[in-house]
C-alpha cells in the first residue's frame, strides 16, 4: 500500500513538473528560436502517421453487416477504438522516427531547455563525448520497436469484449506516457553513455515520475494538428526530469 502511494504521489509531482515545463518552454526566447523547426518537421510526420494508422485501423477491422444487434455495436465499438488507440500511439511513432532520423533537431531543443534551467550542466553535458550516432540510433530503433510490440498487445487487449473497451485505452495511455518520457530523454542518455539496458534500468527505478510526466503530453499530443505542436515543448521541458527526478540532489 505505501509503495502504491509513493507511485502515485511520484507521478502527480511529475505531472506539475510538466506543466511548470510547459510554462518554462512558452516564456524561453531562446527555446522557442530553435523550437520551430522540430515542430514543424514532427507535426508534418504526426499528420502523416495519424491518418495512416487511423485509415488502416478503421477499414482493416471487420465491418458491421447483418450479425444480430449486439455484434453490430460490438464491431462499431472496436473499430472506434482502434482509431483512438491509432490516435495516441501515431505521434510517439512519429517522435521516434523525427529522432531517428534528423537527431539534431531534439538536440537542440532539448539543451536549449537544460539551458534555460541549469547553463553549467548544460555546457557539462553538452561537452560529454556520448556513446555516438550509431549506438545512439540503435537504441532509437529498439524502443521504436519494443514500443511498436507492447502496442500490439494493448490492442489484442482492447479486443477483449468488455473490459477490453475500458481496460486498452488505459493500458495505452499508462504505456504511450512512459515511453514518450524516454524517448524525450534519448539526447540525455547518448551524452551520459547509457545503453538500452542502462535507460531501461534508470526508467523503471523512476516509472512512476516517467508516466506522469509523459501522461499530460502523450493527452495533448492526441489532439489531431493541435497536439504534435506541443512536441517541442515536451523536448525543452525534459531538461526538468533531468535536474528535478534523475539528478535530483536528496533532500536533507
Amino acid at each position: 500500500m505505501n509503495q502504491l502511494k509513493q507511485v502515485s504521489l511520484s507521478a502527480s509531482s511529475a505531472a506539475a513538473l510538466a506543466l511548470r515545463g510547459l510554462k518554462m518552454a512558452i516564456g524561453s526566447a531562446d527555446i522557442r528560436r530553435v523550437y520551430f523547426r522540430l515542430a514543424f518537421v514532427l507535426v508534418l510526420t504526426s499528420l502523416v502517421l495519424t491518418a495512416g494508422l487511423g485509415y488502416a485501423a478503421w477499414t482493416l477491422m471487420p465491418e458491421p453487416g447483418p450479425e444480430t444487434t449486439l455484434m453490430a455495436i460490438g464491431l462499431w465499438v472496436l473499430r472506434v477504438l482502434a482509431v483512438v488507440l491509432s490516435a495516441l500511439v501515431a505521434p510517439l511513432v512519429a517522435l521516434f522516427v523525427v529522432n531517428i532520423v534528423f537527431p539534431f533537431l531534439a538536440e537542440g531543443v532539448f539543451f536549449a531547455g537544460l539551458r534555460a534551467v541549469d547553463p553549467a550542466r548544460a555546457d557539462a553535458l553538452q561537452g560529454a563525448a556520448g556513446t555516438g550516432f550509431a549506438t545512439s540510433t540503435a537504441s532509437s530503433v529498439r524502443r521504436l520497436f519494443y514500443y511498436l510490440g507492447g502496442s500490439l498487445l494493448i490492442f489484442m487487449l482492447a479486443c477483449v469484449p468488455l473490459i477490453g473497451a475500458v481496460a486498452g485505452p488505459l493500458a495505452q495511455l499508462w504505456f504511450t506516457a512512459r515511453m514518450l518520457s524516454w524517448e524525450l530523454l534519448d539526447v540525455y542518455f547518448e551524452r551520459r553513455g547509457l545503453d538500452y539496458a542502462g535507460q531501461r534500468a534508470l526508467l523503471k527505478a523512476h516509472r512512476g515520475a516517467m508516466f506522469g510526466f509523459g501522461a499530460p503530453w502523450t493527452l495533448l499530443m492526441a489532439v489531431p494538428i493541435v497536439g504534435p505542436l506541443g512536441f517541442g515543448l515536451a523536448q525543452a521541458a525534459a531538461a526538468l526530469l533531468v535536474t528535478d527526478v534523475l539528478e535530483a540532489k536528496p533532500s536533507a
